[in-house]
C-alpha cells in the first residue's frame, strides 16, 4: 500500500529531528537528511521548500506532541495548584529533550527567515491557551486570588521558560528542585488572601 504524502512528510520529519537532535540545526546537512530518510534531495524538496521549513515541520510536531502529551498528564492532577507543580515537572522533562537545545541554537545562530521567525513565535504562544485555563481555574476554584488572567498567563510562561537555561549548568534533579522553589515562590503571590 503507497504512502501517502502526509504520511510520507511526517517520516521525513520524524527522521530529521532524531538527526537534528543529534547533530544540531547547521550541523546538518540536507545530504545527511537524504541519508537518514533514505530519500532523494528531489523528495525532500517535494515536501519542504528547504532545510528550514523542514525544520519548522519538525517543531511543529514537537510542539503538538508536547500539547497532547500535556492533556493527557494534566488528567493525573485535581487542583490547579497540582496542575502548576505538574506543569514544571513536565518542563523540565522537555527541557531535557534534545530537540530543545536545537530550537535555541536554530534561533540564535543564524538570520531566520522572517516567515520562518512568525510561525516559531505563533508556535511559542501555542502553550499560552494551557497557562490561561490553569490561571482561570485556579481563581475560580478560590485556589488564586483575582488577577488580571492575561498578565497571569505571562508570568507563569515567563517563569517556565526563563528557568529552561539552567538545563545547561543543573542535571534534572536539581533544576527539578528550583522549578518547584519557583512554583512555590509564584504561589505565595497568586494565593487568594493575598
Amino acid at each position: 500500500m503507497r504512502k501517502s504524502a502526509e504520511e510520507i512528510k511526517r517520516e521525513i520529519a520524524y527522521k530529521a529531528e532524531q538527526l537534528f537532535s543529534k547533530t544540531g540545526y547547521a550541523a546538518t546537512s540536507m545530504e545527511d537528511i537524504c541519508e537518514v530518510t533514505e530519500r532523494s534531495k528531489g523528495s525532500i524538496y517535494y515536501h519542504f521548500k528547504s532545510k528550514e521549513e523542514l525544520f519548522l515541520f519538525v517543531v511543529k510536531q514537537h510542539t503538538y506532541d508536547w500539547l497532547e502529551k500535556w492533556a493527557e498528564k494534566e488528567k493525573q492532577y485535581h487542583t490547579s495548584t497540582e496542575k502548576l507543580y505538574g506543569l514544571a515537572e513536565y518542563y523540565v522533562e522537555d527541557v531535557q529533550n534534545p530537540i530543545s537545545s536545537t530550537i535555541e541554537e536554530f534561533l540564535t545562530s543564524q538570520v531566520v527567515r522572517k516567515d520562518i521567525m512568525d510561525e516559531m513565535i505563533a508556535l511559542t504562544r501555542e502553550s499560552y491557551s494551557i497557562f490561561k485555563k490553569l490561571v482561570e481555574e485556579g481563581m475560580a476554584s478560590g485556589e488564586f486570588r483575582q488577577d488580571d488572567v492575561n498578565d497571569l498567563m505571562y508570568v507563569v510562561n515567563g517563569l517556565l521558560a526563563g528557568l529552561g537555561p539552567l538545563y545547561y549548568e543543573m542535571n534534572a534533579e536539581e533544576m527539578k528542585r528550583i522549578y518547584k522553589k519557583a512554583i512555590d515562590v509564584l504561589l505565595q503571590g497568586m494565593a487568594a488572601g493575598s
